[in-house]
């Protein structure tokens, strides 16, 4: 019999690995609300639905007749408590709902974090504009206000002065279910740390440096560059990353488990945990760009994970050491007036990919810079060295095939 999976929800740029996931001995079930060429293509049966409704995705699944499934996972989507819920309905293995929870909503992510001793930035939640401003004179300003059920940047913001706070916490509330979590403002570097966390052990398959070089160029929201590989830091400092980034899967039960993180590391060496939850690491960053600078490919374990298999931890050994990066093109208004295919950048040296954030076309107007998911494009480039991989990248960004109209006209 094959195993029947079902990838539920895909994250920026993540179909691009579905045929990877094609096997005689897999029936590929993909659940998305947007269908293109590449689920289409791949999935021996799509599901339309929204992947982070419970209840959407069940209903779909019984109208697609699909009443088996050997394992769940998403690509890159943010979306934990509904992969639990229908691996529980069909008898799949996956982590208990209460522990989804735990490490998707940031509040209770927070305090449970907190609670076993790991350092996190000083919060308080509010679940109204009077709170959040109680809540941001109690910390100090600068302070980062977060919806709390809301997956990626979306919402995010760093308010500065005691009159933007009712401005920016209405905002944040209409965009959550009815809470927000307010953060005090760290500087430091950022970093993202991929692995999977194994009886007990985190058996780490990627680490990679946050671009914020223009993180706050469209205050109040931040914007992220994209990620570089290797990391600036010393093995020393990843190691210490790596020991508390297990402290904190071990404190909200993230065994057996994908783990995706956002640590931040201040000046004065403090490893602050801002993310850790249960998903493979998306927009790409696993898959493509990690898999480019050290050769491991993490696709075979999430899915021997789905299934209740164990990992095959010699396939997480790198296998080379090359420069990887991506960089992201914001999306900050204007109108389109002229579109080429990216694709035919792609020709030149070092350059993995480049592609469009959004769909364009003459006549587009693109709205003003919002969050994390307003990117116009994107590119993955790879050299034998950070500095000429940068480099190839910006170039790239630099020739896009895309005209905006004159403002003036």
């Amino acid at each position: 019999m094959t195993d029947r999976l079902l990838v539920c929800g895909l994250g920026s740029g993540m179909d691009r690995s579905l045929s990877e996931l094609r096997s005689p001995r897999t029936e590929l079930v993909v659940a998305t609300d947007t269908p293109g060429d590449r689920a289409l293509e791949a999935a021996d049966t799509l599901v339309l639905c929204d992947p982070y409704d419970t209840t959407a995705v069940l209903a779909a699944l019984s109208a697609a007749g699909i009443d088996r499934l050997d394992g769940v996972f998403s690509l890159g989507a943010d979306n934990p408590p509904v992969i639990s819920a229908v691996a529980h309905r069909f008898g799949c293995p996956g982590l208990p709902l209460e522990t989804a929870l735990d490490c998707t909503l940031k509040d209770r992510r927070l305090e449970i974090l907190r609670r076993a001793g790991l350092d996190v930035p000083r919060f308080a939640t509010a679940a109204s504009v009077e709170e959040t401003v109680r809540a941001a004179e109690g910390i100090g300003l600068p302070v980062v206000l977060k919806p709390s059920d809301r997956t990626g940047s979306l919402g995010v913001m760093k308010v500065e002065s005691p009159e933007e706070v009712p401005l920016r916490a209405a905002e944040a509330l209409r965009i959550s279910g009815g809470r927000i979590v307010v953060e005090e403002f760290l500087r430091g570097t950022e970093h993202t740390l991929a692995g999977f966390m194994v009886d007990g052990t985190l058996h780490r398959f990627g680490f990679a440096d946050r671009e914020y070089g223009r993180k706050e160029q469209f205050a109040p929201y931040f914007f992220e560059g994209g990620d570089t590989l290797p990391s600036r830091l010393t093995a020393e400092q990843i190691d210490e990353i790596g020991e508390t980034v297990q402290r904190g899967a071990r404190a909200l039960g993230l065994d057996p488990a994908v783990i995706n993180t956002d640590i931040l590391r201040t000046h004065d060496g403090r490893v602050v945990l801002l993310e850790i939850t249960c998903r493979i690491t998306g927009a790409r960053i696993a898959t493509e760009v990690m898999r480019l600078a050290t050769g491991v490919d993490p696709l075979p374990n999430l899915v021997r994970l789905a299934l209740g298999r164990p990992l095959d931890l010699a396939e997480l050994e790198p296998t080379r050491d090359r420069a990887a990066v991506q960089r992201f093109q914001p999306a900050d208004g204007g109108v389109v007036e002229w579109v080429g295919d990216p694709r035919n950048v792609t020709r030149r040296a070092g350059v993995h990919d480049v592609f469009w954030g959004m769909e364009l076309a003459p006549g587009t107007v693109v709205p003003p810079y919002r969050g994390g998911a307003d990117v116009l494009a994107g590119v993955i480039a790879h050299a034998d060295d950070v500095a000429t991989a940068e480099a190839v990248a910006a170039r790239t960004l630099r020739t896009l095939p895309l005209r905006f109209k004159d403002a003036a006209g």
